[in-house]
């Protein structure tokens, strides 16, 4: 700060603990288990609609690689139809009178389909969106309403809030990940042990076999509290409750600041933090609903079979009303495409926290939410508390692919660590609010 005033943090809540060993986490004797799913990486699907080239034969995030095969078949099957007819070997065409019926059929179900995901597909964006603002908003609030108090004590409560917020967004995002990675939210990197530790006390998941899960410090079996389990319990049901839990915990560290601060906040202000963790959990709930409630399966089968036969009953209707083989073959082709190309981009849309380039990049969402906890940090603590914050999720971190990974040193802060703090702290130190 302007005086060069510098403090050391307590080692209980910065130090930040050695990375843990590689593999340290894993399920023994689990029958089904798949090997560990590399990091993935994203590249963001980018396009100039203002340029007809990019769009027209971009291939990245595009359908066409998967309708392509589809397209070529069914020029195939036309070409095949429309020699054995020209050779009067056999006619396997027919008239379009019912054929055209059907078009109508397959139209709405396609189209009606397509729209219902993409409002999943915006749904879902809007809560995940509604989640990393309120996380945003809960360090904010908790760091401008309590300005006033500088002691360590206050510090360090405020970096524990921080991290558990930390901690809260990221196994969000790794539950809602799980059906595609296959990596346990109690798994992530940026948790250290104890909170770890934590989580795994409240699992009610139970296999049939003695699946335990091993850590480098510890042994604890996830059946330990399988009696209060009305019914077993799935490895996805039991993702889906880790955001659970820490949303407790989160509570659980705003209400310490009666015991932590010298001048408790008050009611109404304690209350207002904690409501961004109610609308935390308001959006975690909304995404949990779109995960466990799928596109009815009965309109997804009907869809699909309808829109099979159409699409490859079409070399022989159009065979029969198109006589020359360049024009035949282009309708054929044009028409399976966007029928066929209208699924895919459903199929695409439909779960839109998997690995495909149009899902959703949580992890680096969730990393710029936590830039802005640490600039927070930053602003009433200083740089030192900020650093260490970030050094204590940096450096639990596994180094993905360079757009995914946490790899920045300690400079990331070099463009605000000139800043002297909040305009509202004194030259003297202290706050004055």
């Amino acid at each position: 700060w302007k005086k060069g005033y510098t403090f050391a943090m307590p080692s209980l809540s910065i130090i930040a603990p050695p990375p843990p060993k590689e593999n340290a986490w894993r399920f023994i004797n689990f029958k089904k288990e798949k090997k560990t799913v590399s990091p993935r990486a994203l590249k963001e699907v980018k396009y100039d609609s203002q340029s007809h080239h990019s769009v027209l034969f971009q291939m990245y995030g595009s359908v066409w690689p998967k309708v392509l095969p589809f397209c070529l078949a069914n020029v195939g099957l036309t070409l095949i139809v429309l020699y054995l007819r020209n050779r009067q070997i056999i006619d396997l065409t027919f008239s379009d009178k019912g054929h055209s019926f059907i078009s109508m059929l397959v139209s709405f179900l396609v189209v009606s389909r397509s729209q219902m995901i993409y409002g999943r597909y915006s749904e879902a964006r809007s809560q995940l969106s509604a989640a990393m603002r309120s996380c945003r908003e809960l360090v904010q609030h908790m760091a401008i309403l309590t300005l006033s108090e500088t002691d360590e004590a206050a510090k360090q409560w405020r970096c524990t809030v921080a991290y558990k917020t930390i901690l809260m967004l990221r196994v969000l995002c790794a539950a809602l990940e799980y059906p595609t990675s296959k990596r346990n939210a109690w798994d992530v990197p940026e948790m250290d042990d104890a909170d770890r530790n934590v989580v795994l006390d409240s699992l009610l998941v139970a296999t049939s076999d003695n699946s335990i899960i091993h850590c480098s410090n510890s042994k604890l079996s996830p059946r330990s509290m399988h009696e209060l389990a009305h019914g077993e319990r799935s490895l996805s049901d039991e993702n889906l409750r880790v955001p659970v839990i820490m949303t407790y915990q989160v509570r659980e560290a705003i209400v310490s600041q009666r015991f932590a601060l010298s001048q408790p906040l008050q009611p109404p202000e304690e209350l207002k933090i904690l409501q961004f963790v109610s609308e935390f959990s308001m959006a975690f709930h909304s995404l949990r609903k779109l995960l466990m409630t799928p596109f009815p399966f009965p309109l997804v089968q009907m869809a699909r079979t309808v829109l099979v036969f159409w699409v490859f009953s079409l070399p022989f209707v159009l065979v029969w009303n198109i006589s020359e083989p360049i024009q035949v073959v282009m309708v054929v082709f044009v028409i399976t495409y966007g029928f066929v190309g209208l699924e895919y981009v459903s199929m695409e849309l439909e779960d839109p926290f998997g690995d495909d380039p149009n899902d959703f990049d949580c992890i680096t969402f969730s990393q710029m939410v936590f830039e802005d906890i640490y600039i927070t940090i930053n602003e009433v603590d200083g740089k030192e508390a900020a650093n260490a914050l970030r050094r204590k999720v940096k450096n639990r971190t596994a180094v993905g692919t360079t757009h995914e990974s946490f790899v920045a040193d300690d400079e990331f802060l070099s463009n605000v660590g000139s800043m002297e703090g909040s305009p509202l702290i004194a030259e003297n130190g202290s706050h004055d609010v």
